[in-house]
Order: C-alpha cells, then structure tokens, then sequence
C-alpha cells in the first residue's frame, strides 16, 4: 500500500534541511581542520568628505525641536491646491480592495464616501465652468 500513499512535503524539506545543514557542518570542520586563518587586515578610513564637494547645510533647526515624521511645510500655491483637491484617485480592479475602501478599514487609503465627494465637487466644479463659459459665449454673441 505504500504505492498510494502521498509524501508529506513536511518530511521531505526537513530531511533536505537536514542534509543541507549536515553538509554545511562538515564543510565548517573542513574549513577549521585546515587552520588557514585571515588575515588581519587594517580596517579603511572612510573619508566623510570624499574630494572637493561641498558639506550638506545643516537644518534651519534642530532635529530634536522638530516632532517625529514631520519635515517643515512646503508653502503651496494655488493651483497646487486646487490641482490637488480634483485630482483624479487611481483606479482598483480587484474587487476585495473596492470592499476594503468602502468600508474604510485599510489605514492610510481614503473611504469611498470621500471619493465619492471629491468626484461629485469636481462635477460640480466643471459643470459651473462649463455654463459660465456657454454664457459667456452667449453674450457676446448677443451683442454682435
């Protein structure tokens, strides 16, 4: 019966642990039989300013003053700022992962209610654009 019967992939990767792990062992008694010791070479001087470049400027304040995962504020202009609020938020085809959204239980990743406001005020936003654009075009059509 023992035509049958399944190995066990447990067994097999011990016993080629355990022959990798042997042969390793009689390598190391092979190594120190020979007594060839290195030799001792001096360590390098690591130069910590390598040619002519210049240092890099020490922070405007101490690393300490400053809290932990923090850098200092990027001043954001405008456009910057209203980019970044309709910016478009990158598309997820796995379905588990759209769960995980909707749910808001992955840290650091928006909630689908969020997504969804930002789509909605950037619809909004081009909508109101479009109709004061075809106002506009209207007016001075109207007073040619």
């Amino acid at each position: 019966m023992g035509l049958f019967r399944r190995k066990d992939p447990l067994e097999s990767r011990a016993r080629a642990l355990k022959a990798r792990l042997a042969d390793l062992e009689s390598q190391i008694q092979q190594l120190n039989q020979n007594g060839a010791e290195p030799p001792d070479t001096p360590p390098t001087v690591h130069e910590l300013k390598p040619g002519d470049e210049p240092l890099p400027p020490r922070p405007s304040r101490p690393l300490s003053e400053q809290p932990l995962g923090t850098s200092e504020p990027e001043n954001e202009t405008l456009w910057q700022w209203f980019s970044r609020r309709f910016r478009k938020p990158p598309i997820s085809s796995n379905p588990r992962m759209v769960n995980f959204l909707a749910a808001g239980s992955i840290q650091g990743l928006r909630p689908l209610r969020y997504e969804r406001r930002v789509a909605r005020n950037r619809f909004l936003a081009f909508t109101v654009l479009l109709v004061l654009v075809l106002i506009g075009l209207f007016w001075t059509l109207l007073q040619q």
